[in-house]
C-alpha cells in the first residue's frame, strides 16, 4: 500500500509540474534569431565568382569614418577612412556584413568583379533611400547585394 500512495504521489507532482511550470523552466525557453532581408532593401545580383576556386574580395573605405566587416565563421575587421581590408575565402557560401562605425547611416557598395577578385568600394549613400551592407557569395559563386 505505501507503494502505491508514493507512486501516486510521485505521480500528482509530474501532472503538477506539467500544469504550474517554475519560472526556472520558463526562463529557459529561448527564440531562435533569423535574419532577414528588409521589405525595404533590394537584393542586387551583381557578378559571378568560381566557387571552386579561392576567392580574394577587397574591401575600400570611402567613408569619412571607420568601417566595419564581419562575416560568419570569422571575426570582425576594422578598416580605418581611406584603407582597404582584403580577405580570402575557399569555400562559398560566404556572407560578408559591411557596416559603419562613424557617422554615415547609409552605405552603398560599388562592386568590380575580376575573375575571382571582387573589388568593393564602399561610398555614402547621400539620398534616402535604403543602403546596401551585405555582401554574399551563394554555393554556385552568384554574387549578390542587399
Amino acid at each position: 500500500m505505501h507503494h502505491k500512495r508514493r507512486l501516486i504521489l510521485i505521480g500528482l507532482l509530474a501532472f503538477g509540474a506539467l500544469i504550474w511550470p517554475s519560472d526556472r523552466a520558463t526562463a529557459q525557453v529561448r527564440s531562435i534569431f533569423r535574419p532577414r532581408v528588409p521589405d525595404t532593401s533590394t537584393v542586387r545580383t551583381v557578378g559571378q565568382v568560381d566557387p571552386a576556386e579561392p576567392i580574394e574580395i577587397e574591401i575600400n573605405n570611402v567613408l569619412s569614418g571607420p568601417l566595419g566587416i564581419g562575416f560568419a565563421g570569422g571575426a570582425n575587421v576594422e578598416v580605418a577612412p581611406g584603407e582597404s581590408a582584403k580577405l580570402v575565402f575557399t569555400t562559398v557560401p560566404v556572407n560578408l556584413f559591411v557596416y559603419p562605425l562613424g557617422q554615415e547611416a547609409s552605405v552603398r557598395s560599388q562592386i568590380d568583379i575580376e575573375g575571382n577578385t571582387i573589388t568593393a568600394d564602399i561610398v555614402p549613400l547621400t539620398s534616402v533611400a535604403p543602403g546596401d551592407i551585405s555582401l554574399n557569395i551563394d554555393g554556385a559563386g552568384l554574387v549578390y547585394i542587399y
